[in-house]
C-alpha cells in the first residue's frame, strides 16, 4: 500500500499494481487498521520527508513493526519516542545504497519486473543535468528522470 498525496504519483504507483490511499482524501490510520484487522502495518517506508509523513509512519505501525526511514528531511523530525517506547517498534535508516542493490535493480527493471517507462517520466544527457535535476524538483507531474551518460545503443 503507497500512501501518496500528489495525484500523479498516484496514478503511477496505481498502475504498478499497488494499492493507494491518499491521506488528504482518505483517513490514513482508519484505512491501515480496516485493511489490518487493528494490528497495523508490520513495516512502513518514510520516503516522503515531511512532518506529516513521520507523523503517519508511528500512527500505522504495528506493535514490533520496523520502519525504515529512507527520506532525507530538511528540517529535524518531530517524532513520538513514547510510541518506540510503548510499541517497540525498531527505526531503521537507510542512507545509501552497495553495489548490489543497483544490480538487482538492473536485473528486475531488465527482465521486466518494473516498468520502466511508467515511473521515468524524462530523459536528459549527462550535459543537462543540472537543469534536469531542477526541473525534476519543480514538477508535480515527474516520477524519476534518467541521465543518459552515454550514446543510446
Amino acid at each position: 500500500v503507497i500512501s501518496e498525496v500528489n495525484p500523479n504519483r498516484l496514478a503511477i504507483a496505481e498502475k504498478l499494481g499497488f494499492d493507494t490511499i491518499n491521506p488528504t482524501a482518505t483517513d490514513l490510520v482508519s484505512t491501515i487498521n480496516a485493511r489490518t484487522g487493528d494490528k497495523g502495518a508490520d513495516v512502513v517506508f518514510e520516503v516522503s520527508g515531511t512532518q506529516p509523513g513521520v507523523d503517519a509512519m508511528t500512527a500505522v505501525a504495528a506493535t514490533r513493526a520496523r520502519i525504515v526511514m529512507v527520506a532525507i528531511h530538511a528540517q529535524k523530525p518531530q517524532i513520538d519516542l513514547f510510541q518506540f517506547f510503548w510499541r517497540e517498534l525498531l527505526l531503521i535508516g537507510a542512507r545509501v545504497y552497495e553495489p548490489e542493490d543497483y544490480e538487482k535493480a538492473i536485473a528486475v527493471v531488465a527482465s521486466g519486473g518494473v516498468d520502466a517507462d511508467v515511473v521515468i517520466t524524462d530523459v536528459s544527457p549527462l550535459a543537462d543535468i543540472q537543469a534536469a535535476f531542477e526541473a525534476l524538483d519543480r514538477s508535480p507531474t515527474a516520477m524519476k528522470s534518467l541521465i543518459e551518460v552515454g550514446p543510446r545503443s
